[in-house]
């Protein structure tokens, strides 16, 4: 069952080809499935990137350490920031959103900073 949706977008000076948004979908058994989203390239030489999409399973550590930040207390806190990347973040729980962060920056903000970091580590 659907645990954690996750989002990740590339706010900062972005190109043609420069991707766009990560997704991640988290289920409580520890499947995931992870999507890159790219930039349409503008020149007419330039070959379009293919969006890329990936399954696997967490390790029993990286799922013990999501399902203790997602324990944690959700603060509103906002971050300073002018670049770089936002995240979204949502826990479910019976198909219902229990907690949501709005998309924004969460520099130094946890459990979010946690949480990116273990998402990150299931990049391609």
């Amino acid at each position: 069952m659907l645990l954690l949706k996750a989002t990740e977008r590339n706010w900062g000076l972005v190109g043609p080809g420069d991707w766009e948004k990560h997704s991640w979908k988290i289920n409580d058994d520890g499947w995931y499935q992870y999507k890159e989203i790219y930039r349409s390239n503008s020149a007419e030489d330039m070959p379009e990137i293919p969006d890329l999409v990936e399954e696997g399973v967490l390790s029993a550590g990286q799922m013990e350490k999501i399902k203790a930040a997602l324990e944690q207390a959700w603060p509103e806190t906002q971050a300073d920031a002018s670049d770089g990347t936002a995240w979204e973040f949502k826990m479910v729980q019976n198909g219902e959103v229990i907690k949501h962060r709005d998309l924004g920056y969460i520099y130094d903000i946890e459990p979010y900073v946690r949480i990116a970091e273990i998402l990150t580590e299931l990049k391609a």
